[in-house]
């Protein structure tokens, strides 16, 4: 620990001086609030060919961005949890390219971060100074050309969720008005010696290679964890599969991120298309009482972006 210590310390004075010289940093300052409503949709549907309507234009704005990456004249300065203040080492005789492109985490982690690449990044040019501080102009994110959703489900009337066994689970999606959040969501509520819920969607296609593709649900439950999971229909590599489990928030309305790209890649296999559906199950922690399921928007959203 001492050697290891000591070396630590010659790297950060040789870091420091630099032909003698120390190395004085600027410094890019990134709050919280510039990544709240901070997606533009007001001409989505004349730019994606698209009828949607101010709910579901609503719910696909939303986001909750929690971290950033960080490129300083196309050298990535690695992610950054928002809020953060980032120093810089830049060219203080000429213009630097600012890149940030917004992160989110993946479920049920505090560490592990992936970029949102639906949208477009941000880049600003900057003339700096030495020990000042810099914020970036204010922004407006759009989503690519490329960007579809293949599911939107804001609850405003009605719900495509259905059990999957009506027997055997019998519990359904029902719609109510939410006074807090000033719309209508969809609720499961689990009673006396219901235990379960498990709910889908029909099945609809899905590109198998070539699409980035996220699932995003915004919720809030009590005492009741639920587990995702993604079904496929005629696939000859998998019937389906579990996704993530879904802690209980109790009562604190959480948005998850969901990477499903590689999974839907394996399930299409050699066929350009997969039929999928959406399925989410739901149990109680405590059986010997109530638990609440409380659904904002469902949300899956494609790219077309041929990287493998």
């Amino acid at each position: 620990m001492k050697n290891n210590h000591s070396v630590f310390f010659i790297f950060a004075i040789l870091l420091l001086f630099s032909c003698g010289e120390p190395v004085i940093p600027a410094y890019l300052v990134l709050s919280v609030e510039d990544f709240t409503n901070c997606i533009d949709v007001s001409d989505y549907n004349s730019a994606h060919d698209q009828n949607y309507d101010p709910k579901e234009l609503d719910a696909i704005a939303q986001q909750n961005f929690t971290d950033v990456l960080v490129s300083l004249n196309g050298k990535e300065l690695g992610y950054r949890q928002l809020p953060c203040t980032i120093p810089l080492l830049p060219n203080y005789s000429g213009r630097n390219n600012i890149r940030v492109i917004p992160c989110v985490r993946t479920p049920n982690t505090s560490t592990t971060t992936l970029q949102y690449p639906f949208v477009t990044p941000i880049e600003e040019f900057f003339e700096m100074q030495k020990e000042k501080e810099y914020q970036l102009s204010d922004f407006k994110l759009k989503y690519l050309s490329s960007v579809d959703f293949s599911v939107i489900e804001t609850f405003e009337q009605s719900t495509d969720f259905i059990p999957r066994v009506p027997n055997e689970f019998p519990a359904t999606m029902e719609i109510l008005y939410d006074k807090e959040l000033q719309k209508n969501i969809g609720s499961i509520i689990l009673v006396d010696s219901s235990v379960f819920f498990d709910i889908v969607t029909p099945y609809f296609p899905l590109q198998g290679n070539g699409e980035r593709q996220f699932w995003e649900i915004s919720y809030n439950t009590t005492n009741g964890r639920m587990v995702t999971h993604l079904g496929f229909e005629n696939s000859i590599t998998m019937a389906g599969r579990d996704m993530v489990i879904l802690p209980s928030t109790e009562g604190v309305w959480k948005k998850v991120y969901i990477d499903i790209t590689n999974t839907v890649r394996e399930a299409s296999y050699t066929a350009s298309q997969v039929s999928t559906r959406l399925r989410i199950t739901g149990i109680k922690n405590d059986a010997s009482i109530g638990s609440e399921y409380f659904f904002e928007n469902i949300k899956l959203i494609t790219m077309y972006a041929p990287y493998y």
